[in-house]
């Protein structure tokens, strides 16, 4: 008779070695689980801190990564209900233990791979944590550092017509048979019962008014649409862009007469610049410093293409039926940027100009008047962002908001953040 062999024993190894096969998939699926779990919040954390910091990114002026940004990213963690991070800057440092926050405005972390590295325009938030493992620690691995990126910026504006004087009457003041047209918004600032006076027959239109003040119409005046009144104040749109570093005098109370034409070169015009009578003058590309009163007199002509002029103290003034055809770089620094006049210098600026001048850039007087006495305005874009506005004369002073030739779009900052990685 034979004996069938007795298999019970290896069926309880087979068993056992599957049992432990499936516990170990199990305890694996636990800690990946988990740490997709914490990777998720990682992100939020790292969405919410990137949003709040280019949000208070108006507040730093010229000087990136400061303070008001820094406390805003970290309150964003904490507001998710994470303990307060440690905080590195600019992709220095040591990440701890400890839940860590790297808040870079420029971006480093990605390197050169990253469009916007090293652009103060963005703001990157790194956020990393040391993340125990449940079983992991059977096979060696305790724990791991995990990490989330994000990047945010501010958005364009939808103005760009902004008058910034917090107080002043009349901030933004329309005479007689003025008029002034806007394919974008008007923001005027100041919270004063006469913030927007508008007189005679003058006319504004843009696709909005937002007035944070009040104001007083009188006679028979047109605004379209209406202005919206008490609307909340919005900060200064230009206000991160540095002052450029005055050198040495390279011309000294530079004059060109008659009937010549002269081509000149970026550098520090000491003394300003006075252009007569039917003189023209061409600007090479470049940055030009007007340091003093600079006068384009009579029927003179100015042109130049990718040019900034920054005036550190002195007045700009355009007279008569002067001609202008100016049109601010579409890269760098001051991309967009046409004029900027030292916050500190409140010298009036007077522009008028004929009928086909063009004025393609921002006009930054962050302290002082802007004064358009006519003249018309046949530029792709155009920024005024000026501590307050007069407008006379009888042309309509065209403003248009066709940013296409500049890649990262108009240099004037919203108030709305968004995430961009």
């Amino acid at each position: 008779m034979r004996v069938r062999d007795d298999e019970t024993g290896q069926v309880l190894v087979v068993f056992v070695l599957c049992l432990a096969v499936l516990i170990g998939f199990t305890a694996l699926a636990i800690d990946v689980g988990h740490l997709l779990y914490t990777k998720r919040q990682l992100q939020t954390l790292a969405d919410s801190a990137a949003l709040a910091a280019a949000i208070e990114g108006k507040q730093c002026g010229s000087s990136p990564n400061c303070t008001a940004m820094q406390i805003a990213a970290k309150v964003a963690v904490t507001e998710n209900g994470q303990p307060t991070p440690s905080l590195l800057t600019q992709c220095s440092g040591t990440v701890g233990t400890d839940l860590t926050l790297e808040l870079n405005n420029g971006p480093c972390a990605m390197g050169v791979s990253d469009p916007n590295q090293g652009s103060t325009k963005y703001v990157e938030a790194v956020v990393f944590k040391r993340q125990n493992t449940f079983f992991g620690s059977l096979l060696g691995i305790s724990g791991v550092t995990l990490s989330a990126r994000s990047e945010a910026a501010l958005g364009p504006s939808q103005f760009c017509v902004h008058v910034i004087d917090p107080s002043a009457s009349q901030a933004l003041l329309m005479n007689g048979s003025s008029s002034m047209s806007a394919s974008c918004g008007v923001m005027v600032d100041s919270s004063s019962n006469t913030a927007l006076l508008a007189n005679g027959n003058a006319t504004l239109s843009a696709t909005v008014v937002d007035v944070h003040g009040q104001d007083l119409l009188n006679g028979n005046p047109s605004i379209t649409p209406s202005p919206q009144l008490n609307s909340p104040r919005q900060a200064d749109p230009l206000a991160g862009t540095p002052a450029p570093t005055v050198g040495s005098c390279t011309y000294n109370n530079l004059t060109v007469n008659g009937n010549s034409t002269q081509t000149l070169s970026p550098g520090v015009y000491c003394g300003g610049l006075n252009v007569n009578g039917g003189a023209t003058v061409r600007f090479n590309s470049g940055m030009y410093i007007l340091s003093g009163n600079t006068r384009i007199n009579g029927n003179a002509t100015i042109s130049g293409t990718n040019v900034t002029f920054y005036i550190p103290t002195g007045q700009f003034a355009m007279n008569g039926a002067a001609h202008a055809d100016l049109t601010a770089p579409t890269s760098g620094t001051y991309a967009g940027i046409l004029f900027y006049q030292n916050k500190n210098d409140s010298s009036q600026f007077i522009l008028n100009g004929d009928s086909t001048s063009k004025w393609q850039g921002a006009i930054y007087l962050p302290g002082a008047q802007l004064l358009l006495n006519g003249g018309s305005n046949l530029a792709a874009y155009t920024i005024l962002d000026v501590a307050t506005l007069t407008v006379n004369g009888n042309n309509t002073f065209t403003i248009n908001s066709d940013y296409s030739s500049l890649p990262d779009g108009s240099p004037a900052q919203g108030s709305t953040a968004y995430l961009m990685e």
